[in-house]
């Protein structure tokens, strides 16, 4: 099977040749079919961020949170495809992708709150309570890339495990793995987890945003 580096960069690939393409073609007045999707593909990220984050960083925000999306999305789904595996089935993956998140969630916090507000949000109130809350803040914000990575690897590695080994047995057993796909109705669940682990996972760092922006207001 192709290395997860290379199945990963041919992803980046095609999201990336399919926006240039699509770019070039676009229309304001009857646009196509495939730019209309697209259109509501935008429109429902909108709605999906700004439900999460509210409306004055939606803007923002949208363009970095919708990419996780369809980003993780693709790579999910590109496992199904005979010959391939997901690059999100692998643990190098699943990190770089939290740590990324975890840094620019850090990031979103010390931009809006200032370096003061952020440390502040950490020590907790009452603030006498400090010495106890700092280190466990610290310790549950320094817990979440570890939560997002394994979550994801966790799901996307078992459903990929189960496929292969449903085509073993079909391939095995009933000798006809060409004929009988019994591994068929776990590609159809497939497609449908790998859309939600997608959508959890960038939900999650919306609302890890919108946390640390929240004890920013209620400081204020």
């Amino acid at each position: 099977m192709p290395e997860i580096v290379p199945v990963t960069w041919l992803v980046i690939l095609i999201l990336c040749g399919t926006v240039i393409f699509m770019s070039k073609k676009l229309r304001l007045r009857n646009p196509g079919k495939f730019q209309s999707f697209l259109e509501f593909c935008v429109i429902a990220l909108q709605g999906f961020v700004r439900n999460i984050v509210g409306d004055r960083e939606a803007k923002a925000l949208t363009p970095i949170i919708g990419t996780f999306f369809i980003f993780i999305l693709s790579l999910n789904l590109f496992g199904l495809i005979p010959g391939f595996i997901s690059p999100t089935a692998n643990t190098a993956t699943t990190v770089a992708l939290a740590l990324f998140a975890f840094v620019f969630v850090q990031y979103v916090a010390i931009s809006r709150n200032g370096m003061w507000n952020y440390v502040k949000h950490f020590w907790g109130d009452p603030w006498w309570l400090g010495p106890l809350m700092f280190p466990l803040h610290i310790i549950g914000e320094l817990a979440r890339p570890l939560s997002l990575s394994v979550r994801l690897f966790g799901n996307i590695f078992g459903e990929d495990l189960v496929i292969v080994v449903l085509m073993m047995i079909g391939a095995a057993v009933l000798k006809s793995f060409y004929w009988v796909p019994i591994q068929f109705p776990m590609m159809l669940f497939a497609i449908f987890t790998s859309f939600v682990q997608a959508l959890v996972f960038s939900m999650l760092v919306g609302i890890y945003i919108s946390v640390a922006l929240a004890g920013h207001e209620e400081h204020h």
